[in-house]
């Protein structure tokens, strides 16, 4: 048996590869040209959108999914916004189950693909951020990476235990092919980016 294993270590290393140089260092592409724009369109490829706020009164001057007054069950992270319904009354991720609207705030923007880096502050929160019918992002105006080669040199290793890029609603065609959105999360989501 012995004899087997050391002939087979043998031809592998004999079959090794010859030694190459590590391939030399490439830099990501830079921030587009008009980074709003292509954020933008990237989102509204992924089925998302984008709006661009004052800070100070940007829950007032947003397009909300649905009519502020309709909405019942809200789950926030975000000062400004308060939670209602089953947000603050929820003792379980499955309380979450009807919830109308969650309202996040998120590390940084990708131009590159309209994604955003999010660290949830608690596992009831990545429940929300799945369960809702509605999902709304917060970034700050000043925190856009041109691409995900970026992003993940932002992230670093020492990063959180979870973190995840969200963009857009959740999708899938497996059924004839066709493009659903909300099939298992999700409906809507919007980007809102502050400003000072």
């Amino acid at each position: 048996m012995t004899d087997a294993r050391t002939e087979i270590f043998r031809r592998l290393e004999a079959a090794r590869p010859p030694a190459s140089a590590r391939p030399a260092q490439w830099s990501a592409p830079p921030m587009p040209i008009d980074e709003m724009a292509t954020l933008r369109d990237r989102l509204s490829d992924a089925g998302g959108s984008l709006q661009i706020a004052q800070r100070e009164d940007w829950t007032e001057r947003i397009v909300w999914p649905v009519p502020v007054s309709g909405i019942a069950h809200v789950y926030s992270s975000v000062a400004g916004v308060s939670n209602k319904g089953v947000g603050i009354s929820a003792l379980t991720d499955h309380d979450l189950e009807c919830l109308d609207l969650c309202v996040l705030s998120a590390d940084f923007a990708v131009v590159e693909n309209g994604a955003v880096w999010h660290r949830p502050k608690s596992p009831r929160e990545r429940a929300a951020a799945l369960l809702a019918t509605h999902l709304m992002i917060v970034v700050d105006a000043a925190e856009l990476v041109p691409t995900l080669h970026h992003a993940y040199s932002r992230i670093g290793s020492e990063a959180a235990s979870f973190g995840w890029f969200l963009c857009g609603p959740s999708k899938t065609a497996d059924i004839e092919q066709a493009l659903v959105l909300g099939a298992h999360g999700p409906c809507t989501m919007s980007l809102i980016l502050l400003r000072d």
